[in-house]
């Protein structure tokens, strides 16, 4: 599937000054963690499942394989450019602080995907919130955890 024909799939459209605004709401009202990252960024999630997590689900456990593939995206696309800048613009070295952020992300889909948290749950405003306190939430709790390490 070419890049034009999943953006189509997943977001609706694939005008490029549609798909911020379709990816944002959507990603926001997404009525699990794993719809939220499918939506919220489609280039990225295109990338990462084509290259990284389809190829791990070959070899490793489904599971296994999200989990490898937001520590890749943490440490690849984030990490790797934003810890150096940060050296440069502060003179702090930083130790992989999105990449944290990243597995706490994927441990929260992972549970949710596999205890089917919101299974029950119909009212798009509340699907709204969980996505904003998982954000916020896991956010906090990993940079606290990359202050710490």
């Amino acid at each position: 599937m070419n890049l034009n024909s999943y953006f189509k799939r997943i977001l609706g459209t694939s005008d490029a000054f549609g798909l911020l605004n379709v990816s944002i709401e959507k990603a926001f009202h997404a009525r699990s963690f794993k719809l939220f990252w499918r939506y919220w960024n489609p280039l990225y999630g295109y990338l990462l499942s084509k290259y990284i997590n389809k190829p791990l689900s070959r070899k490793l456990n489904d599971k296994i394989s999200t989990i490898l593939t937001f520590i890749f995206s943490g440490l690849v696309l984030h990490d790797s450019w934003l810890m150096p800048l940060y050296y440069i613009l502060f003179n702090k070295i930083i130790f992989f602080p999105v990449t944290i952020i990243f597995f706490c992300y994927a441990i929260v889909l992972v549970i949710e995907d596999t205890f089917r948290l919101r299974k029950n749950t119909t009212d798009d405003k509340i699907h709204v919130l969980i996505n904003i306190v998982y954000i916020l939430g896991i956010s906090i709790v990993g940079g606290l955890l990359s202050a710490i390490i």
